[in-house]
């Protein structure tokens, strides 16, 4: 397996600083999809350049499930961890879900819509269906330096999941709801700025404080396993690939 190596200097002349980074998120923030990115500190972007990987939670006022988010510098070109994000019906078994299809749309692409599911130990296994989206806006407006793919649930489709059958939907809890985001940002010099947020209810018997008290730990094993997997196998993959403005990825 390929080393993925956390950038652990300074970045060169000419590259984004993190007071610069900072600055940008604060800016591109009207232009990310559903409020609900997480508002990243200037000290933990500082630490994500010295090599750590940043993981909390943000409590939302009145909502009892908290929101979990990562962020991390690594030495990995913003167009190979997009394609690793996105492939995502080659995530079961190196990622942790255990199934993982596109069920609506074309793969890989804006607007698809995807079917996952995980075993979970002790409680009720759990499956989801979300629609995954690109956001073009963010891309244009950073100038390509900004590539977003987010996700909404698509749980209460009745009519989606009669089409998908009992063979998606009768095994496990599905959960009572579920968004978040990955973003990219490109650093220069080959680096890339990574945040992962993820929000989302259980359901089922799940108490939602206790599967927030692991979100940390969960968002920052993702993170590290996402970039991995896009180094391992996301490069090397022949499937057809997008930029967030739906143009051809070579």
């Amino acid at each position: 397996m390929l080393s993925v190596f956390l950038s652990t200097f300074v970045l060169a002349v000419g590259a984004t600083t993190p007071e610069e980074l900072k600055t940008e998120l604060d800016r591109w923030r009207p232009l990310r999809p559903g409020g609900t990115a997480p508002r990243i500190s200037l000290r933990e972007i500082k630490d994500a350049f010295r090599g750590e990987i940043v993981a909390g939670i943000e409590v939302v006022e009145n909502i009892k499930a908290g929101k979990g988010y990562a962020i991390g510098v690594f030495d990995v070109p913003v167009s190979k961890v997009w394609r690793g994000v996105c492939d995502e019906d080659h995530h079961a078994g190196a990622l942790k879900v255990d199934r993982s299809e596109t069920v609506e749309g074309k793969p890989r692409a804006h607007g698809h819509t995807l079917y996952q599911f995980l075993d979970v130990p002790i409680f009720s296994d759990r499956w989801w269906l979300v629609q995954m989206s690109f956001n073009d806006r963010l891309y244009n407006a950073s100038g390509s330096r900004a590539w977003e793919l987010t996700w909404i649930d698509r749980q209460k489709d009745a009519e989606l999941k009669q089409r998908l059958g009992p063979g998606y939907t009768k095994k496990g809890v599905g959960v009572a709801w579920t968004k978040g985001a990955w973003l990219m940002v490109d650093l220069g010099n080959g680096k890339t700025f990574v945040e992962y947020h993820t929000w989302s209810d259980p359901g089922g018997k799940v108490p939602v404080g206790a599967a927030t008290r692991f979100a940390t730990s969960e968002v920052r094993n993702n993170l590290k396993s996402m970039v991995s997997f896009s180094v391992d196998h996301a490069s090397t993959c022949p499937e057809s690939f997008y930029r967030p403005d739906g143009s051809p990825l070579n």
